[in-house]
């Protein structure tokens, strides 16, 4: 087991931040303004050199709708096991083709039940 240091968080965080902020097409003063926060700290966070408050960095999570989990989760040496994690590994698992079935029988359980 490697103990993680500050660096390590700062680095992943603010890579992993980022990134949810460029899938979402948002630009760090959208996202700065829409979470209260100045851009100087959204800019510190995303190139490692602040990891904010708990409440910025949740505020953040909401916004950008990315889990602490997947903000963190490299740097885990473990990976909680939750019925998402469950069907997400049997859906890489499973052909194109039957996922499309499956797709269609949610949809059918989705508006029959």
């Amino acid at each position: 087991m490697l103990l993680i240091t500050n660096a390590d968080i700062l680095k992943v965080l603010g890579k992993n931040l980022k990134q949810a902020r460029k899938n979402l097409k948002y630009t760090q003063e959208f996202v700065s303004e829409s979470v209260n926060i100045s851009i100087d700290l959204l800019r510190n966070i995303e190139n490692g050199r602040n990891v904010g408050s708990v409440p910025t960095l949740l505020n953040l999570c909401n916004f950008l709708k990315v889990s602490p989990n997947k903000l963190f989760g490299e740097l885990l040496e473990f990976e909680e096991s939750t019925l998402d994690s469950t069907l997400k590994k049997y859906l890489t698992e499973i052909s194109s083709n039957d996922k499309k079935i499956l797709k269609d029988i949610i949809i059918h359980i989705d508006k029959n039940y």
